[in-house]
């Protein structure tokens, strides 16, 4: 091989490199979808607590309501530093935080007392959140690899939440509930 071809075979290699480097660079931000997903369930889970404690007041005892209000409005704050574009791994952490937030909301409604009266349409905000976690979970085990599995309580607490509400049942399903929740 002569300098010419060496040259013209080196700058192509390193083209398709770059062109790799580039792809990798882009794939590595939070995805829209995420954004969208993870903001919408933190607006429709709060909403359809907020509309299930007007409809019903006094119906959730003071020391899980207190705690459902407290996780939903950290889970709000943090959701503002969640954008599209925002480097994944960024991304991730911030994910893992909204889902420790949700997930402690899961927990305190599938435990009792308020497991046996969880109001509409908070039951149903509950439940389409438990069934978009493992998403999101997923999203977040991508990037943070060394992220804690869910522990069987919590799958167990998830279970409980959507047998309460078995009309929703697939991802779609569920973003269209907090959706709509969070447009109320």
């Amino acid at each position: 091989m002569n300098r010419r071809h060496f040259l013209v075979a080196s700058t192509a290699l390193v083209a398709v490199g770059g062109c790799a480097q580039l792809k990798n660079a882009f794939a590595s931000v939070t995805p829209a979808q995420i954004v969208t997903d993870v903001s919408g369930t933190v607006s429709g889970l709060a909403k359809g607590y907020a509309l299930a404690v007007a409809a019903a007041p006094g119906l959730i005892p003071a020391g899980p309501a207190g705690t459902i209000t407290a996780d939903l409005a950290l889970a709000q704050a943090v959701v503002k530093g969640l954008v599209t574009g925002l480097p994944a791994t960024n991304g991730a952490g911030i994910v893992q935080q909204i889902e420790g937030y949700v997930n402690d909301v899961i927990n305190v409604a599938a435990a009792p007392p308020l497991n046996a009266i969880i109001p509409s349409p908070f039951n149903l905000a509950v439940a389409a959140a438990a069934v978009v976690l493992p998403t999101f979970e997923a999203f977040v085990n991508q990037y943070l690899p060394s992220a804690p599995t869910v522990a069987a309580p919590m799958v167990s607490a998830r279970a409980k939440v959507k047998a309460a509400a078995p009309q929703v049942v697939t991802y779609d399903q569920a973003i269209a509930v907090l959706k709509f929740y969070a447009a109320k």
